[in-house]
């Protein structure tokens, strides 16, 4: 690793929901190759928290809220660890990570919705004072956190997964390492990522590590290096990437290999702490539920907030705002209010928000900053914008949105908020995102609402223009398969 941990820096301690959600969800998933007796043996040596505030669950099979938390506590760490974490210097504990797993057995569907700490909040037993949602860990630990999203999201939970961050390199080591795209080279000198050229790469545990801690995130676009202005938001969505292929590694590595199983369960049971309530055997009926699970059907939210600034203990701080009322439609996908869980079904092309589009985008054109100017744009209207770079050539002259196999209708909300035409392409090769915007030089900017669809034409293109060649060609156009 290119940068030590960091002595005393509360924020930049490694993020550790990773490890406890994908052993959490891959036991879920493969727990009933090795057995109900033995998983007892096992899950009964993970320490147990008790709670009072913890919303009762009285059938397993019924849907339930687990709230991931990652504590940034050094009480654990010994040794090198410890110096380099900063042990002496810094204390108390805080969740720098939230996230929220809505599991529906009976639907055989879960969603996963991240909750950034900056985000503002009145913590129970406080007011009328307002602080980040972080804060409430440390002021009255997991049950004051728990009693916090319940009075500000309405969001009840049903079990409480905390998570500690000694295992996370190991396990990413134990299943290979895990392979993702990036489409820029990428670099962050604090968490010592060091991405030296786009495409498709393997993370091995140290460099997972830098990539999930990365909170000072810079790509290479036309020329130079660019950081990524969305900070903490930006690393929850590499997070969420990375979540969904370690989900998809330890479970192919798991499935049928009951050693490698063994050996995920083993480091899972040093570093997770759950609450007393979860069960074996509610584990195990999962897991029955669960034996089929695609980790690629695992929604991947981010609440939707907006920028503000407040007054704290005396001193101005930027915070997050919940955006209303989109924040809402997302809050009650988790308690399971969504039109698809009530019976609506999958989202018709005409009802996608731009929330649900995972974008990235693609200088097309070789203009400075072009594909930071674009990702500006769309979050601007709430589009989620995974990830941007050069695309591969600088010669486009008319913008193009490629997307994913069955992603049509996603590929059309983008176009309907485009000022200009965007021809339309299918490349089953996307994978990480669900459409990738060419910018070319005809872009005139984005719409603050969704054009009519008779107000867009037809320009549908059964192939991907081809630009002239140019040596300045940084980008890939169609993603590799990783």
């Amino acid at each position: 690793m290119a940068a030590p941990l960091g002595a005393a820096r509360p924020r930049r301690w490694p993020r550790r929901l990773l490890i406890g959600l994908n052993v959490f969800v891959a036991v879920c998933v493969v727990g009933t190759g090795v057995g109900y007796g033995y998983l007892r043996f096992r899950f009964g040596q993970i320490h147990k928290i008790h709670f009072g505030n913890l919303l009762k669950q009285d059938d397993p099979g019924e849907p339930m809220n687990v709230l991931l938390a990652g504590s940034d506590s050094r009480a654990r760490l010994t040794g090198v660890e410890a110096v380099h974490a900063g042990k002496s210097l810094v204390g108390g504990e805080r969740s720098d990570t939230i996230m929220i797993l809505h599991v529906d057995p009976g639907a055989k569907k879960a969603a996963i919705l991240s909750i950034p700490r900056d985000l503002l909040v009145t913590i129970p037993g406080t007011a009328p004072r307002s602080d980040r949602i972080n804060a409430a860990f440390a002021i009255g630990g997991a049950s004051k956190l728990i009693a916090t999203i319940a009075q500000n999201l309405g969001v009840q939970v049903n079990h409480y997964v905390e998570v500690d961050f000694v295992g996370f390199k190991s396990i990413v080591d134990a299943v290979g390492g895990v392979k993702l795209y990036v489409p820029a080279p990428a670099r962050d000198t604090l968490s010592g990522l060091d991405i030296k050229a786009p495409g498709c790469i393997t993370l091995n545990g140290q460099q997972a590590l830098a990539w999930s801690r990365s909170r000072h995130y810079e790509y290479y676009e036309s020329g130079r290096w660019r950081e990524d202005p969305r900070g903490d938001l930006g690393r929850i969505q590499r997070q969420q990437d990375l979540i969904r292929r370690m989900l998809n590694t330890a479970v192919s590595s798991g499935k049928d290999n009951p050693f490698q199983l063994n050996r995920l369960i083993g480091i899972g049971i040093k570093n997770v702490s759950i609450d007393s309530a979860m069960s074996t055997r509610d584990i195990f009926r999962l897991a029955k539920r669960f034996r089929s699970l695609d980790p690629e059907s695992v929604d991947m939210l981010t609440l939707p907030v907006t920028n503000a600034s407040v007054r704290i203990g005396g001193n101005v701080a930027s915070v997050l705002r919940m955006d209303q009322p989109e924040a809402q439609t997302f809050i009650d996908r988790i308690n399971g209010r969504s039109a698809a869980s009530a019976g609506g079904g999958a989202p018709t092309q005409s009802t996608f928000r731009p929330a649900q589009v995972r974008t990235r985008v693609l200088n097309g054109t070789g203009a400075d900053g072009l594909a930071a100017r674009v990702e500006n744009d769309l979050q601007g209207v709430g589009f989620n914008v995974a990830d941007k770079g050069d695309a591969d050539s600088f010669r486009y002259s008319r913008s193009l949105i490629r997307y994913a196999s069955g992603a049509l209708g996603k590929a059309q909300t983008l176009q309907r908020y485009l000022r200009g035409p965007a021809q339309l392409k299918e490349d089953p090769t996307l994978r990480t995102v669900d459409v990738a915007l060419v910018v070319g030089s005809d872009y005139s900017g984005v719409r603050p609402s969704p054009a009519g669809p008779a107000s867009i034409p037809d320009v549908t293109t059964s192939t991907i223009p081809k630009p002239e060649p140019t040596p300045a060609a940084r980008g890939a156009r169609s993603e590799p398969s990783c």
